[in-house]
């Protein structure tokens, strides 16, 4: 059973404008190996566990349905497959303020 998850964005294709679009936002269970289920069902190669907290894309059908949910607003808080290239982990607003590290010290530059 998955222990550690981060907050994700969960994509879908768009076949008709040829892009991805955002269908739901959730949490990504990443440590997932090949041989771990869904329902009994192994997840495989290119999937990832997830929960879905908060559908965007309201009617659209699963990626991977399971017995149990066809439509994302069905799996809200359960768990379900998702391909792997169509999430999207979401980093903390500490590293991304940080900056690249290469970038110079301004308070150093300043007591020169």
């Amino acid at each position: 059973m998955p222990n550690a998850s981060k907050e994700c964005h969960l994509f879908l294709l768009d076949l008709i404008n040829r892009g991805d679009v955002l269908a739901a936002n959730g949490r990504a269970y990443m440590e997932c190996v090949p041989t771990d289920t869904i329902y009994g069902i192994p997840l495989g190669e290119e999937n990832v566990r997830v929960t879905i907290t908060v559908p965007k894309l309201k009617g659209a059908l699963l990626p991977i349905p399971t017995h149990e949910a066809t439509f994302i607003e069905e799996a809200i808080g359960g768990f379900v497959a998702w391909p792997k290239r169509l999430v999207v982990v979401q980093t903390s607003l500490s590293q991304a303020s940080k900056g690249p590290s290469n970038a110079p010290d301004r308070e150093a530059e300043g007591k020169k």
